[in-house]
């Protein structure tokens, strides 16, 4: 089977997309992938091909995405982005025949709060063949705003499983992600500074850039202990995979979340994890695998971390339950169930006559 991608850009999206694709062509599909210029960032993907995506309006990419499609005549075109944009996917299943007439799969990561408030989200739904979505949550949104739930799908998002090290924990809490409101880091640099009162030997360390950054390093270095709270800017490769190694405690502290990446990495590592009861995350806490906190509440965090700098055989246990949940999130059998949702795409589509 011929595939093509559109997806929106390296981070939580193309690391989904990614992730799926790479399972695919291990299964014996063909993939080819587009996306914004960020999204093509990357180093070369065996077995993938890079179709490079222009900057402009709908317009232009629409152009651009028929180009490609007319070229390499996919069986099946899946959208990943934040909202299932109608401009693009509508125009490409009213074209039919001359694009091929390929299955349209549709995957949409937002987190946001409400369902899919505007028109060309739900249209962009709605004329797909197919809806996949990375949390039951997600999937119950689509559904809200009138997708047949028989066309709806959950696959999750995958993570590879670090190899326990044996290494000794320090008595560090890690959060990371974009620096900005949604992610909920003043209400942990709050919490943490309440927790971290009569335990002198805890740190937070916080990886990520953004526009709140100077904002919350002016809170941390009002708190009674922000000397013990790290903004460490980007934190990548072997430097996150020794923070993540290092670290006894993760926090996604998030107001808004769909599947977070983040708290895969944590389990990942075996961290002991708390994460807000929104979203999918209350989907990746289940078997003791993570805590959950009301989002927003700094108290309620606080209390859950000074339960877990109190415990180390709790953090053991939660860490061991976080490996053991992210063991069950392996992206080969992950693309066997997304393969059964695109022969279920494939089969309505033909199924309409439209072959």
């Amino acid at each position: 089977m011929s595939q093509l991608r559109p997806a929106s850009r390296v981070g939580g999206m193309g690391r989904v997309a990614l992730g799926w694709a790479r399972a695919l062509v291990r299964r014996g599909h063909e993939l080819h992938f587009t996306g914004p210029p960020s999204g093509l960032a990357l180093e070369p993907q065996p077995d993938l091909t890079l179709h490079a995506w222009p900057s402009g309006g709908a317009l232009v990419q629409l152009s651009s995405l028929i180009r490609v499609q007319r070229r390499i005549r996919a069986d099946l075109i899946h959208f990943h982005s934040a909202l299932p944009h109608g401009e693009l996917i509508v125009p490409v299943r009213l074209l039919g025949g001359f694009v091929g007439d390929p299955a349209l799969v549709v995957t949409p990561l937002t987190s946001a709060r409400s369902d899919y408030p505007k028109l060309r989200a739900r249209s962009g739904l709605r004329a797909a063949d197919a809806i996949v979505t990375v949390s039951r949550w997600s999937a119950d949104a689509a559904i809200r705003v009138g997708t047949p739930a028989e066309i709806c799908t959950v696959v999750h998002a995958g993570i590879e499983v670090v190899p326990e090290l044996g290494a000794k924990r320090l008595p560090v809490v890690v959060a990371l992600g974009r620096l900005k409101h949604v992610k909920g880091f003043d209400v942990l640099i709050e919490a943490f500074d309440r927790a971290a009162a009569g335990r002198p030997d805890w740190r937070l360390k916080i990886g990520g850039d953004g526009e709140d950054r100077e904002r919350l390093e002016a809170q941390a270095r009002a708190a009674r202990h922000g000397d013990r709270v790290e903004l460490l800017g980007g934190v990548y490769g072997e430097a996150k995979q020794r923070l993540l190694g290092e670290a006894s405690i993760g926090v996604v502290p998030s107001r808004a979340e769909n599947f977070p990446g983040t708290l895969l990495e944590f389990q990942a590592h075996g961290l002991a994890c708390i994460g807000t009861e929104l979203g999918g995350i209350p989907e990746l806490a289940r078997g003791g695998a993570g805590a959950l906190v009301p989002a927003g509440d700094a108290g309620a965090l606080a209390r859950r971390l000074a339960e877990l700098m109190d415990d180390a055989e709790l953090r053991g246990e939660m860490g061991r339950a976080a490996r053991a949940l992210a063991a069950t999130l392996d992206w080969d059998r992950l693309g066997a169930q997304l393969e059964r949702a695109y022969v279920g795409a494939l089969e309505r589509r033909h199924g309409a006559g439209r072959n």
